[in-house]
């Protein structure tokens, strides 16, 4: 119904241009405003919805790159003392993230030393390893970073021995079947 008077209007109004020439421009104008504002209505929400969805997913892309960051981070316990040699450990990583990760996602983070000397001394280590291993001539990229490695509780240094772990079972109800003659409520 409302479709229909939109048209019949908008035949009047082409009626009425074509009758006058003098104001056929102004009545056109007039009707492809009428039609815009028409379409416009029609579409809603569809204009808000793709800004909306690209707000809402972007804080997940950045905490995808925080955890990969996280996960190709070459730090403290990766290197022997402080000349910025690599350790058993070190290289291992290196080697996953060259050889392993997924190519998107290969990027190594170097956490940053307490000098500069150091760092760079990392940094270098690093880089050599890289091109060491990497069987495509594709060595990814080094970066140095502040961010810390995963870490733990200090009470916990060992999840077995932890006062977590010994008070977990006494927390848990007893797991049994109530017997056919007992009542459940």
């Amino acid at each position: 119904m409302k479709r229909r008077l939109e048209v019949s209007v908008l035949f009047l109004l082409a009626g009425i241009a074509s009758a006058v020439p003098a104001r056929a421009q102004c009545l056109e104008t007039l009707a492809r405003s009428i039609a815009d504002d028409y379409r416009q209505a029609n579409r809603w929400p569809f204009p808000y919805v793709c800004p909306d969805r690209q707000a809402v997913a972007a804080p997940f892309q950045i905490m995808i790159d925080n955890g990969w960051r996280r996960q190709n981070l070459v730090a403290d316990q990766h290197f022997k003392g402080k000349k910025g040699e690599l350790s058993a450990a070190g290289e291992r990583m290196i080697r996953w993230i060259v050889q392993e990760a997924p190519r998107q996602h290969r990027t190594i983070f170097v956490r940053r030393a307490d000098t500069e000397e150091e760092t760079a001394a990392r940094m270098a280590a690093v880089q050599q390893f890289a091109i060491k291993v990497s069987s495509d001539g594709n060595v990814p990229p080094v970066l140095e970073t502040t961010v810390s490695p995963a870490g733990h509780p200090a009470d916990w240094p060992n999840p077995r021995d932890s006062s977590i772990s010994r008070k977990y079972p006494i927390t848990v109800p007893n797991n049994y079947l109530p017997h056919s003659d007992e009542k459940t409520e």
